[in-house]
C-alpha cells in the first residue's frame, strides 16, 4: 500500500476512535495538551508556536473562556529539544468551572532513520479533577512506521514514573505507568492538515488501571504563519479519584502563529 494511503487512513481512523469515545453526558474540562504536535517539523534551529482562544458573553449569560498555548523548539541534525505549555481557564456566572495547566519539556534523539529516542518530564495541575499536582518523567522509544512529504505515522513505547498529589489527601502517590501512543498527521491539502493522537497509558502494577488520553486538530492556513485551528479532545480515567468523573472532553476553535 503506498504510504500516502496508509497515513490517510491511520490519521482518519484516530480522528474517528476519538470522536466516538466522547461521552457527552461529562462536562467540558480544561486544555488537554498534544504534546507530539508539530513533531514532524523539521527545521534545523529555532522554531516556535502560540496557540490561543477567548470567548466571552454577557447579559442573560455571563461566561468567559480562555485558552492558550505555546511550543519552543531547538533542532540540530540528530537531537531535538521541546518546550510545551498549555492552559484553559473558564468562568461563568462570576465561578470558576475549569482551570488546567500542562508544562512538558521533551528530548528526542535520531539513532537511525526509523528510531528515535524520548526522554521528557511533565507538570500538570487541575483542581477540578482535585488534583493538585502530577509528576511525569519517561525515557523510550519512537518508531517512525511510514512518512512521506505530505505526512507521517509513528509508535511510541515509553515507560514513566508518575507521582500524583491529589487534594484532601496527605502525602503522595507514586507508581509506574506505561505510556503508549499512536501519532498520524496528514496534508489534506496544501493549507489543511488534520493531526491526531491517541495515548494509552497503564499502571505497571494492574493494566485495567488506565489513563486513555486522545487529540486531533484540523489546522487551516489563513497565511503563511496564521492557522485557524479547530478540535476536540478527551481524557478518560479507568479510575479516577473519588468524586471525580472518569471522562474530561472538550472541543476548541481558535488561532494558531508559528514562528
Amino acid at each position: 500500500m503506498h504510504l500516502s494511503s496508509t497515513i490517510r487512513r491511520a490519521t482518519l481512523a484516530l480522528a474517528a476512535c476519538l470522536l466516538l469515545c466522547i461521552r457527552t453526558d461529562d462536562a467540558p474540562a480544561g486544555v488537554i495538551l498534544n504534546t507530539l504536535q508539530g513533531y514532524d517539523s523539521g527545521d534545523v534551529g529555532w522554531t516556535g508556536g502560540l496557540d490561543g482562544l477567548f470567548s466571552g458573553s454577557g447579559g442573560n449569560t455571563e461566561r468567559i473562556l480562555l485558552s492558550a498555548g505555546g511550543r519552543i523548539q531547538w533542532r540540530g541534525e540528530r537531537d531535538r529539544w521541546r518546550l510545551q505549555m498549555s492552559g484553559g481557564y473558564e468562568e461563568s456566572g462570576r465561578e470558576v468551572t475549569a482551570r488546567n495547566i500542562v508544562n512538558h519539556l521533551r528530548h528526542n534523539r535520531d539513532i537511525s532513520p526509523a528510531w528515535t529516542t524520548i526522554t521528557f518530564l511533565q507538570v500538570q495541575s487541575n483542581p477540578f479533577q482535585r488534583l493538585e499536582s502530577r509528576w511525569l518523567l519517561g525515557t523510550g522509544l519512537r518508531r517512525d512506521l511510514a512518512e512521506d512529504e505530505e505526512g507521517s505515522l509513528a509508535l511510541g513505547l515509553t515507560p514513566m514514573l508518575e507521582v500524583e498529589r491529589l487534594d484532601g489527601e496527605s502525602g503522595h502517590t507514586t507508581r509506574g505507568r506505561l505510556s503508549v501512543f499512536l501519532h498520524a498527521a496528514r496534508d489534506l491539502s496544501k493549507t489543511t492538515r488534520i493531526d491526531a493522537v491517541v495515548f494509552w497509558q497503564p499502571l505497571f502494577s494492574d493494566f485495567t488501571v488506565s489513563r486513555t488520553v486522545a487529540n486531533v486538530t484540523l489546522a487551516v492556513e489563513v497565511n503563511g504563519h496564521v492557522d485557524l485551528k479547530v478540535g476536540a479532545a478527551v481524557e478518560d480515567n479507568a479510575r479516577p479519584a473519588e468524586g471525580v468523573k472518569r471522562t474530561d472532553w472538550n472541543t476548541f476553535v481558535g488561532l494558531g502563529w508559528d514562528f
